[in-house]
């Protein structure tokens, strides 16, 4: 869902797409991020789309309707 997220606000110009995995050091479980996510996971993390679960961000879990709810009102909010 990150990366989904991630390249529609690039399309749309709303995403500066820069991150690495330095960006993600703060978040307890980013080496389980895949490498083809980084950027995208990273670029969320900056914007503050995404901030994360206690420490971590759970690359490997399902987003529940409450994460999708608010990463959807971020986004919302981005865009106006």
């Amino acid at each position: 869902m990150m990366v989904l997220c991630a390249r529609a606000l690039e399309l749309v110009d709303k995403l500066n797409a820069t991150g690495s995995t330095e960006d993600l050091a703060k978040f307890s479980d980013h080496a389980k991020v895949a490498d083809y996510a980084t950027v995208s996971v990273a670029a969320l993390g900056n914007a503050g789309i995404i901030t994360g679960n206690g420490n971590g961000i759970d690359p490997l879990g399902k987003t529940t309707r409450a994460e999708a709810a608010v990463i959807i009102f971020r986004i919302f909010n981005l865009l106006q």
